[in-house]
């Protein structure tokens, strides 16, 4: 629901970028930037809108045909061939740090102590590990109606820290939200969005090959591709909203810092964001002395926005401690592959920073069951056990391993160990950039996976806009005037100068007028009278062509000695 962008290659700009735009590309990019962030739009604003920019219309339409070659400007058709332009999301960032103080800035950092009102809850990505385990365990069938049975639903609402309170104010829509809680709607449809499991076969199916790939993540790579799916299905639409929530990642000054948030205008939605956020586990929300709303992310914010940036395993790898009475205590330090095969073998216990599991001979017996050797899984406790294996739990374990040998598997059984072994051989080149290309391979989240909450429409599934984008600007008629009117300052007849005020109009460009030595630069918009004439506009107040401050002018040809059109440079040269 924030920025939309439709699969092909991201664009990459940054700020070197931006700065090497012209001055008036640079008003024109933030002027759009400004009034629609990364939402869609069919048209430019109107003149009146350019003129408080000190543009004139045909400056805004060369400068946005110039923005739309070099992409920081998109475009796709609609199906009756009407475009639909739009700001890449991966822009999305650079552009919310050159255009801070133009948009307002509405994140402060604040030194003082703050009283926690809703605190963070642990992370999302383990949640969602917790979940896919559940289902490629217990499996999800689906009634007729392509619904989760009650049951399921029930069993999958208490499966989860994660509460629907967490979401309230997010106002998000969805099928059967009569028989889905808003918590068990928002993990279903990541799991879908992230193309992790899929409905089929009359039952919601695990997607091993993506499994694969995801489980060689790290937890700071599973978090950034999570958030852009909760930013872009769960965010608020609204262009003032998409900027909080851009400022919010971008402006912060890092995690465990808290900071202000003022935008008392959008307060309760903007409170509904951070209180997602908080149970989504990427934040806390607070109040200061004064009782002003504030925020502290619980994970460095930039890393979930710079997807260009290659990450590196912040933490070396870490196990758990394996307890004698065959509890599992697992830090938050453990890496995802060591909580996906914990979560095998294991029961969950609790879930928070330090997470309990308790190994049981069912739990066990039911991952050899399908498909994981005892030898892998002893292995693996050996590799991952802290502080080693109690000498009981070793002994029940093989004693375990033994029963399991001896017992033939059922049909059932025989079909998930193959399953699981078939998502094990998928190729381990994967996640490796490609080495000619440079590129790395599609991301999990893109906007045109099907899950199930309600996304507006905007660009999904329209067709791309591969048109060439002509380099020059041009202006109906050009041709048939005197060069004169654009290339000199000349004294005019009344008649004539009336004219070119009229051309200036027409095509909605500058006129510049000089008398002694002063220059004014006009955006004219209206002519009255014939031999007595007048010209209304809008009036630059200092010397500079673009500046910014305009003021609503009326003058007559007595007022100005010389005069000429002033044209995009594009129709020019």
């Amino acid at each position: 629901m924030s920025s939309i962008e439709p699969i092909d290659e991201p664009v990459v700009l940054n700020l070197d970028s931006w700065s090497k735009l012209t001055l008036v590309e640079q008003k024109v990019l933030g002027a759009i930037f400004h009034k629609h962030a990364g939402q869609p739009f069919s048209s430019l604003l109107p003149r009146e809108q350019w003129a408080i920019e000190g543009l004139s219309v045909a400056e805004a339409k060369s400068s946005f045909a110039n923005l739309r070659q070099q992409r920081w400007i998109e475009s796709v058709y609609k199906s009756w061939g009407e475009r639909l332009f739009y700001i890449p999301a991966s822009l999305m960032e650079t552009l919310t740090i050159a255009y801070a103080q133009r948009v307002g800035i509405t994140i402060e950092q604040m030194g003082q102590h703050a009283h926690v009102l809703q605190e963070g809850k642990p992370d999302i990505a383990a949640e969602l590990l917790h979940l896919i385990a559940w289902i490629k365990r217990e499996g999800l069938p689906l009634t007729g109606k392509g619904t989760i049975h009650k049951k399921s639903v029930q069993k999958l609402s208490v499966l989860t820290v994660l509460s629907s309170t967490d979401f309230d104010g997010l106002s998000i829509q969805y099928e059967h939200s009569d028989l889905y809680q808003t918590h068990v709607a928002i993990l279903l449809d990541l799991l879908l969005s992230l193309n992790l499991v899929q409905k089929s076969d009359g039952r919601i199916q695990i997607v091993d090959h993506q499994l694969q790939r995801w489980l060689k993540l790290s937890w700071r790579q599973m978090h950034q591709e999570i958030y852009q799916a909760c930013m872009e299905r769960y965010g608020e639409a609204e262009p003032a909203l998409q900027h909080f929530r851009y400022q919010l990642a971008v402006l912060a000054p890092g995690k465990n810092i808290w900071c202000h948030i003022e935008n008392a205008e959008l307060k309760p939605r903007v409170m509904s964001w951070l209180c997602a956020l908080a149970g989504w586990g990427y934040g806390e929300v607070g109040e200061d002395q004064s009782g002003e709303l504030v925020f502290r992310w619980l994970i460095e914010p930039q890393s979930l926005l710079y997807r260009e940036q290659e990450m590196v395993s912040e933490t070396e790898p870490c196990g758990f401690y394996m307890q004698p009475d065959f509890e599992m205590l697992v830090p938050p330090e453990a890496g995802p592959d060591v909580i996906w095969m914990v979560e095998q073998c294991a029961v969950r216990v609790t879930r928070d920073r330090m997470s309990i599991y308790r190994m049981t001979r069912e739990r066990f017996v039911s991952a050899l069951a399908r498909g994981y050797g005892l030898h892998e899984m002893m292995e693996f406790l050996d590799q991952y056990a802290l502080t080693g294996i109690p000498e009981n739990v070793r002994i029940a374990l093989e004693d375990w391993g033994r029963e399991t040998d001896a017992a033939p598997l059922t049909v059932e059984q025989k079909m998930e160990a193959t399953e699981a072994s078939r998502g094990s051989e998928d190729d381990p080149k994967l996640l490796e950039k490609d080495v000619l290309t440079g590129v790395y391979p599609p991301s999990f989240y893109t906007p045109d996976n099907k899950g199930l909450v309600d996304v507006p429409a905007f660009l999904h599934g329209l067709e791309r806009d591969h048109s060439v984008i002509e380099k020059k600007f041009s202006l109906l008629g050009f041709e048939e005037i005197p060069e004169t009117w654009y290339k000199e300052w000349r004294r005019y007849h009344s008649s004539t100068a009336r004219q070119i005020a009229a051309k200036a109009i027409e095509w909605q460009t500058k006129l510049g007028i000089q008398q002694e030595n002063r220059t004014q630069y006009l955006i004219p918009h209206q002519v009255e009278g014939h031999e007595q004439w007048t010209l209304s506009g809008w009036c630059m107040l200092d010397s500079s062509e673009h500046a910014a401050e305009t003021e609503w002018r009326t003058f007559s040809p007595s007022e100005w000695d010389t005069m000429r059109l002033i044209l995009p440079d594009d129709v020019i040269t």
